[in-house]
C-alpha cells in the first residue's frame, strides 16, 4: 500500500510540475483570404480591438454566428469581430447570408495559436497592435463577445486599466 501511494504521489507530481504550453504573445502573422476572395493579413487588427471567433459547422458555432447580427450593431468604437473558419466543409453563401462579420479562411499561418484552442466556438481577443490580450475563451453566446469588447474599451473597467497599463510599459 505504501508503494502504491508513493507511486501515485510521484505521478501526481509529474503531472502538476509539467510545464504549461505557452501562448504566443501576439497573433501570428498571416496571409489569407476572406469569403469574397480579398487578401487579408494581420494588418486588419491595426487600430482596433478585435474579437476573432474560431468556429466550425457545429450547431453551437452556427448559433453564435447567427446571433452576431444583433451584437454587431452595438460594437464599441474601434472594435471589430472577425470569423475564422476552422472547417473546410462550409457553405460560403449560407454563412454570408446570416453573418455580418468578415470571415477568414484558416491556413497553416494560424497554427501557433490554433493548436492551443481546445473547443469551439472560441474567441481570441487581440489589441490594436496584434498582441493577444488574454488566453482564448470559449464563447457561450454572442452577447459574451460584446460584453468582453466593452470591458476592454470602457475606461473604468479593470480590463481596460490592465490593457492600458501593459501598453504604457511595453509600447
Amino acid at each position: 500500500m505504501k508503494i502504491f501511494l508513493l507511486v501515485m504521489l510521484i505521478v501526481a507530481g509529474f503531472i502538476w510540475l509539467k510545464p504549461r504550453e505557452e501562448l504566443p504573445k501576439e497573433f501570428p502573422h498571416f496571409v489569407t483570404a476572406d469569403l469574397r476572395g480579398n487578401v487579408v493579413t494581420e494588418k486588419i487588427f491595426y487600430g482596433k480591438i478585435t474579437a476573432i471567433i474560431l468556429w466550425t459547422n457545429s450547431q453551437p458555432c452556427l448559433d453564435v454566428l447567427k446571433d452576431l447580427n444583433a451584437v454587431a450593431e452595438d460594437l464599441p468604437p474601434h472594435c471589430q469581430i472577425l470569423g475564422l473558419i476552422g472547417d473546410k466543409n462550409f457553405d460560403a453563401a449560407q454563412i454570408e447570408s446570416f453573418s455580418p462579420i468578415v470571415q477568414l479562411k484558416v491556413n497553416d499561418d494560424f497554427a501557433p495559436i490554433l493548436t492551443k484552442v481546445k473547443a469551439v466556438p472560441t474567441a481570441i481577443f487581440v489589441d490594436r497592435h496584434g498582441n493577444l490580450i488574454e488566453p482564448p475563451k470559449l464563447v457561450p453566446n454572442a452577447k459574451f463577445i460584446l460584453r468582453e469588447l466593452k470591458l476592454l474599451t470602457e475606461k473604468d473597467s479593470p480590463k481596460f486599466k490592465t490593457l492600458h497599463s501593459l501598453h504604457e510599459k511595453f509600447f
